[in-house]
């Protein structure tokens, strides 16, 4: 059975190592240039903030985000406690906010790189692993690795550990590589880890925080360390300086095998060469094809990863038990290799077709376990449930694939699906008609992908119609090449705001303080007797009170009221002097004809006069004055007719001294009302 490692570090952007057996892609490591691993780095770190509440500290290491160490993760050399806990007390297990302050320098180590939006996980219990041993500084704890269950071989390598001089205050842990080998290499690999720790001491010693003490080794000498086996039988390198480095790390670790490693010198590419580079993209695809047929669909979630089995083209088995049973044992096998190569961690849930029979369900779980025991990460197996479900943990020892190499669908933002056209084009429409309604946009312009562009201009050209004319706005559509779907863009152009409009009341208050501007000039122009005028005055004034003080309708009344309102002649004109018959014929027109007529004879009489009714003051002296007496709105009033060869003179003046028809209107209707008699 041939098993190689294959290591291609020809572009520096990317370094990837592939263990291959029998042509089979078995584990695959990939660092990306400025996605390292961080995890196993040592650090000085500043603790930035404490919290009681999580028993836990945010701690600055140098990274985007602050690290994250619990109290049980702090060695009591680094405890600080406070002044006011008595020192009978200290010997309790403390909290953490009464041992660590803020601002407080820690040397951790990380145990867990950077995810998503979560911090790197940190401890103080830090560990060196070297080719047979994994050193622990500050801890009393020593083994044998789990992995290695003969009872003959774990006493054999205790026994090897006890004539090693393991200095004071370290723990250790005996990996399985060390099985088969000398006293002196377990001793040479362990001077080299105590050297590597009293380094990073006395560096810590002489820097500030926070700063990086120690950098874990790169991908390729750390998967030689961790998974080189003798059952390798080549190690190939198809670059010449990463070959001289590997060389070197055996020579200094593994002597006897110096001579597996090889330069790949054919023209071809070395993973291209051994047909792995297929392989490795299926390790980005959902959909894992088995060989019977059927297939695995790999979904990691937030929370979990799940892992659904499905029997497919599965065909040439007895009956439905046979199928499940057969797809299943292969799934498991399969599964096992893609959490390996993925290096999927978290909750796992396996969801295997259901068997009826026990035994099978049995040899299931038997396969996945076996299948998973050759995988470093700490892994628990749990059983199969009556709905065929299995949960599992794992642990996640380095960086997944896909947050190394992947970034996120701009067109689906990671959702893995997109809008249809129909749904886009409804969805800008909505957006439109809810912006149109509010009353304060004018223009609305749309920036969308040419294709939901196009169908809004071509399915849904009446509805953009109908909100234009419904609400007087400009809708604009560019369809847009550089868009992708679910990209929208909407650009709103208020409206700008509207000239202020006289209302009711206002218009109501302007006539009424136009009839009492009006009322002195009435008074000037006639011959009615002061005391009249004032009295007529105080009149109007009044009426201006009432109507600002009651409602609109009153207000409107008000003014109709006024401009209507006329001076009916007292009696006593009828017993007065040579105006007598003019005065009676005045009366007999005012009773004979209809209002209607008579108001406008009286605006024509009035626009005659106008300004020039100064000009008879003789004729007025000579006729009677009497006096006025103001009348309800409701009643009418004569007034004297004007002389024939007078009329043509008022009319010329009037004309050119009327400033505009609608003041001129405005001006008559005053001067009417106040004038009283002519």
């Amino acid at each position: 059975m041939a098993k190689k490692m294959l290591i291609n570090v020809m572009h520096p952007e990317e370094s990837r190592v592939a263990i291959v057996e029998d042509g089979k892609l078995v584990d695959l490591d990939i660092e990306i240039e400025g996605s390292e691993q961080t995890r196993g780095n040592v650090y000085k770190g500043v603790v930035v903030r404490v919290e009681p509440g999580l028993q836990a500290a945010f701690v600055d290491i140098g990274l985007k985000r602050l690290g994250f160490l619990q109290m049980g993760e702090i060695h009591p050399s680094f405890w600080q406690w406070r002044s006011d806990i008595p020192e009978e007390s200290r010997s309790r297990r403390p909290r953490i906010q009464e041992v660590i302050r803020r601002g407080q320098e820690l040397i951790v180590q990380v145990e867990k790189g950077e995810r998503d939006m979560k911090g790197a996980a940190l401890t103080t219990y830090m560990s060196f692993p070297g080719r047979y041993m994994v050193l622990m500084p500050g801890s009393d704890s020593a083994g044998i690795s789990r992995k290695v269950e003969s009872e003959s071989d774990r006493k054999k390598l205790k026994e090897k550990v006890a004539e090693l001089e393991i200095p004071e205050g370290y723990g250790y842990i005996v990996r399985t590589e060390a099985l088969g080998k000398t006293k002196t290499e377990l001793a040479k690999d362990l001077q080299y880890l105590v050297k590597l720790h009293q380094g990073i001491v006395d560096k810590a010693a002489a820097a500030k925080g926070p700063t990086l003490l120690h950098r874990e080794l790169d991908v390729v000498i750390r998967t030689i360390r961790d998974y080189f086996t003798a059952e390798i039988d080549e190690v190939l390198v198809d670059s010449k300086d990463v070959y001289k480095q590997a060389r070197e790390f055996f020579k200094q670790t593994m002597p006897k095998f110096e001579k597996l490693v090889k330069l790949h010198t054919e023209k071809r590419p070395i993973f291209s060469r051994y047909q792995i580079e297929e392989q490795i993209d299926l390790i980005y695809e959902k959909k894992v094809p088995l060989k019977s047929g059927g297939y695995l669909i790999i979904e990691p979630t937030e929370a979990l990863v799940s892992i659904d089995v499905n029997s497919g083209k599965t065909t040439g088995e007895k009956g439905v038990e046979d199928t499940a049973y057969k797809t299943n044992l292969e799934a498991a096998e399969e599964a096992a290799r893609q959490l390996r190569m993925r290096d999927l961690g978290g909750l796992i849930v396996l969801d295997f077709i259901d068997m009826r029979d026990k035994k099978h369900i049995t040899a299931v779980e038997k396969t996945l376990k076996a299948a998973l025991k050759g995988d470093k990460a700490r892994v628990t197996v749990g059983r199969i449930s009556q709905f065929g479900m299995l949960e599992m943990s794992r642990q996640r020892i380095r960086q997944t694939l896909e947050q190394g190499s992947t970034l996120e669908c701009p067109h689906c933002s990671g959702r893995g699906k997109v809008k249809s056209v129909e749904n886009m084009a409804l969805s800008f429409l909505r957006k439109v008609h809810a912006a149109a309604a509010k009353g304060t946009v004018a223009e609305v312009h749309g920036g969308l992908p040419l294709e939901v562009a196009y169908y809004l201009l071509n399915r849904k050209k009446r509805e953009l119609a109908q909100i234009e004319n419904e609400y007087d706005i400009v809708v604009t559509v560019k369809g847009k090449t550089s868009f992708l779907m679910n990209q929208l863009e909407l650009e709103l152009v208020r409206r700008e705001k509207p000239a202020h409009v006289e209302t009711h009341e206002e218009h109501a208050e302007k006539v009424a303080e136009a009839l009492a501007e009006g009322l002195p000039e009435a008074a000037e122009g006639t011959d009615v007797p002061a005391e009249a005028s004032t009295a007529e005055t105080e009149g109007k004034k009044k009426k201006r009170r009432r109507s600002r003080r009651k409602g609109k309708a009153e207000a409107e009344e008000m003014v109709e009221s006024v401009a209507a309102a006329e001076i009916e002649e007292p009696e006593e004109l009828e017993a007065g002097g040579g105006e007598e018959p003019e005065a009676a014929a005045g009366e007999e027109t005012a009773e004979g004809e209809a209002p209607g007529e008579e108001a406008r004879k009286k605006r024509r009489r009035k626009r005659r006069r106008g300004k020039k009714a100064k000009a008879d003051e003789t004729a007025a002296e000579e006729a009677s004055a009497p006096e006025i007496a103001e009348e309800p709105a409701e009643e009418e009033t004569t007034e004297a007719p004007i002389p024939a060869e007078e009329a043509g003179e008022e009319e010329e003046a009037a004309a050119a001294q009327a400033p505009d028809p609608k003041t001129c209107r405005r001006g008559d209707r005053g001067a009417g009302n106040g004038s009283g008699a002519g």
